[in-house]
């Protein structure tokens, strides 16, 4: 499933070619996604401009006129992808396009889908009063996400901290790739329970995480399974992984005589080195 960074970067990518364009008309080729595609989307999107493309945790907003929202969610495999140069009935859809939008200019955006676990709705006002926000925490390259937040939630709870911060309900966005990862770069294990992380623990593990997503976004996102960015080309994060898949491998830490070990947590593959991850 696509994380933070990879929304992120597909969200950069939209920005850049379809941000103030005008969406001509729109094609439903198959609506039973996870949820289905409203009935009346292709009525409502025609000529309405796109103004703002925004991200919130997993999901991209894509700010209308006439006060539309646009919101995304790409489930296990979803895709969001630019073609150009094609007139309408010259275009020549691939398998797993859902959804098309033909935009001015030539430009298509295309929702594809392998697994259909992603879905796309439509309301009728900003998406940030989208009920499926209401309950999602902050972002955690927000100002919001600091030590003092996460201390508290830290503080008294019984749950390992992997749980913890995929939670979307603590902190909006991470998966199991970067908490994989944030957590090697704090030395601090998967396992180990909230209530047992101190404050120094806390400071280092906020600043890791906003580390890792930040150096992911820088490379575009990771591309282990489905990823691609909207023109189709790979992301390069999977390259600089210091944790997460790396099962059997020596740690890459310096001076660290470590190895990478796999134990599942919760149903989730983790990967955490035999020494310098405390519990």
């Amino acid at each position: 499933m696509p994380e933070l960074p990879e929304i992120e970067t597909i969200k950069i990518g939209l920005r850049e070619i379809i941000f103030g364009r005008q969406i001509l008309s729109a094609r439903v080729i198959r609506r039973d996604l996870r949820f289905p595609i409203p009935k009346n989307l292709e009525k409502i999107v025609r000529n309405l401009k796109i103004l703002n493309i925004e991200r919130r945790s997993k999901y991209l907003s894509l700010y209308l006129s006439n006060n539309f929202s646009l919101i995304f969610h790409l489930g296990m495999s979803g895709k969001l992808i630019i073609s150009f140069g094609k007139d309408n009935e010259e275009q020549q859809f691939q398998k797993h396009d859902h959804l098309i939008f033909f935009l001015e200019g030539k430009t298509k955006l295309i929702l594809n889908d392998a697994r259909r676990f992603g879905y796309v709705d439509l309301i009728k006002d900003k998406p940030e009063f989208y009920h499926r926000f209401s309950h999602i925490g902050p972002e955690p390259l927000g100002k919001n996400f600091n030590n003092t937040y996460l201390e508290a939630k830290l503080k008294n709870s019984e749950r390992n901290i992997k749980n913890i911060l995929m939670d979307q309900k603590i902190v909006a966005g991470l998966g199991n790739i970067y908490v994989t990862e944030a957590l090697w770069g704090s030395k601090i294990s998967p396992s180990r329970l909230g209530k047992n992380i101190n404050q120094v623990d806390c400071k280092n593990l906020i600043k890791s995480i906003k580390k890792v997503l930040k150096k992911a976004i820088s490379y575009g996102g990771t591309s282990l399974k489905d990823f691609r960015k909207v023109g189709g080309e790979f992301g390069y994060f999977q390259n600089k992984l210091n944790a997460y898949g790396k099962e059997k491998k020596k740690c890459s830490r310096i001076k660290c005589q470590g190895e990478i070990s796999k134990v599942f947590i919760s149903g989730r593959s983790s990967f955490f080195c035999t020494i310098c991850q405390k519990k």
